[in-house]
């Protein structure tokens, strides 16, 4: 088996609703399922292969195209566990059970009040698990009448769509390889995924990566296994085809054993597929959703890897993990992993952003967000000297002119330093002349020196003349307004 990984990130906002309906509110989802790439790379090859091909590919299930979760570090972050337990009134991060592991039933646990973990990814390559979450976005658009021009009446409909930026890995899984690179090639590059792809909504640019983190299958406990929804699940009953809720152990990849069906967190899904080729909603699905845990015991070997079962694996569902690190617990049941915020400098805890620090644009931003920084800064410095010093100024057109000059230095573009422009012993301006003498009295050339020499500003003979040219406006204009009374 091959295995290549990809990372996509999010070039626009894209709409990956939860359910088909386009009435009523409607929740995005926070992750891109498998079927997204199938379509892609189904769109670039399907036309050009052999029938045989074609089914080998994209309909028997030898070629699983993933589902994208979010990208933190280096890792792929999954879903919460449903059987991760805490009390109320109280954090998940704070205090933690893994429901099989604990005495539900027990008083001094029943009068905690456990709450079930339902919602969030988080990154569990290690024991501090790091909260990384989908950044949303909502707009209401209105359909577009292109004979009148203008909105079309009754028309309206409200987008809750995943942020641009946002970056997922995803893998695809190979039974054989000779058709990898024929895959990859489909996949990388900029394509359109999801609802409104005609409008602003649906651009992502998909690269190949060699590899990156994420939970691997465990060693059981004993003769107990439990089996993490990776994915979601969908599995059909031999007897009458229909979808259920309760696989048995061959359907989740265990050869023996029974479900301890009391101990399982199982929670489940429906929504009925767009089959954009056909331009119609296929079948319901029906399954067990993404984070639920199946408990299995008496089992005598327990599989040693990651794998895909039940049905529609090409798609996506259907990947488990056998005994992952993060269910595992003591004997009261705590568990050993520690759910936590993103909460280092420089990150938003509630962002899942992966920043290209060579982008013309990003740097565009940082520069201008520096500038904004650095102005308000200049005007804090210079509102406080006002306030402080304007006392020792005489208010007079004579400073209001000097004032003036010195705003007119500042801002002209020189080689010579701004110090000693002003400073210079018997050239600068304000140390010869008709300046000079008024200047020295009451200290005033000390104080603007001093104003111009701050650790604030810097040594840096721009960001001088600039908090300069504020501070001589400001208080020529008091001048003036002091003096016309």
């Amino acid at each position: 088996m091959t295995t290549k990984y990809f990372k996509v990130t999010l070039l626009s906002d894209i709409i990956l609703n939860q359910k088909a309906a386009t009435e009523g509110p409607n929740k995005t989802l926070d992750f891109i399922p498998g079927s997204n790439f199938l379509g892609i790379a189904a769109k670039e090859l399907y036309d050009s292969l052999r029938p045989e091909e074609a089914l080998y590919i994209f309909h028997s299930g030898a070629v699983r195209f993933g589902d994208a979760h979010l990208a933190y570090r280096g890792s792929r972050c999954h879903k919460v566990p449903a059987a991760m337990f805490y009390p109320k009134l109280k954090k998940a991060s704070e205090e933690l059970y893994i429901s099989h592991h604990t005495d539900m039933k027990a008083l001094d646990i029943r009068a905690k009040q456990l709450k079930q973990c339902r919602v969030g990814f988080y990154d569990f390559t290690t024991v501090e698990a790091v909260s990384v979450k989908a950044e949303t976005t909502f707009a209401i658009k209105s359909a577009h009448d292109v004979n009148k021009r203008t909105s079309k009446d009754e028309k309206m409909y409200g987008y809750e769509s995943l942020c641009s930026g946002s970056a997922m890995y995803f893998s695809v899984e190979l039974d054989d390889d000779k058709y990898a690179e024929t895959i990859v090639k489909a996949l990388v590059g900029s394509h359109h995924i999801g609802r409104s792809r005609s409008a602003q909504y649906g651009l992502v640019e998909i690269e190949e990566v060699k590899s990156y983190n994420e939970v691997k299958s465990g060693q059981s406990q004993g003769n107990e296994v439990a089996v993490y929804a990776d994915s979601r699940l969908i599995f059909i009953e031999d007897e009458t085809g229909l979808p259920t809720y309760r696989p048995t152990t061959e359907q989740i990849g265990i050869e023996n054993g029974d479900i301890d069906w009391e101990r399982s967190q199982i929670r489940t899904f429906q929504y009925a597929p767009w089959n954009g080729k056909r331009k119609c909603f296929d079948t319901d699905r029906c399954g067990i959703e993404k984070g639920s845990v199946i408990v299995v015991k008496n089992v005598s070997k327990c599989p040693s890897e990651s794998r895909y079962v039940g049905s529609y694996r090409c798609e996506g569902f259907g990947r488990v993990i056998y005994n992952p690190s993060f269910l595992e617990a003591d004997t009261t049941g705590k568990a050993y992993t520690r759910l936590c915020e993103k909460t280092e400098q420089g990150h938003d805890k509630n962002a899942a952003r992966e920043y290209d620090l060579s982008s013309p644009l990003l740097q565009c931003l940082l520069n201008k967000r520096w500038e904004n920084n650095l102005e308000n800064e200049i005007m804090e410095l210079v509102n406080n000297w006002v306030e402080a010093n304007e006392h020792s100024f005489d208010k007079s057109k004579l400073f209001a002119s000097q004032w003036g000059t010195i705003r007119s230095i500042a801002g002209s573009p020189s080689s010579t330093p701004l110090i000693d422009q002003l400073f210079a012993d018997k050239v600068g301006y304000l140390t010869h002349g008709v300046a000079k003498e008024k200047w020295e009295e009451r200290g005033r050339t000390k104080k603007l020196e001093i104003f111009l020499k701050d650790r604030k500003l810097g040594s840096d003979d721009a960001t001088r003349r600039l908090a300069l040219v504020n501070l001589a406006a400001e208080m020529a204009k008091r001048c003036r307004k002091e003096d016309e009374k």
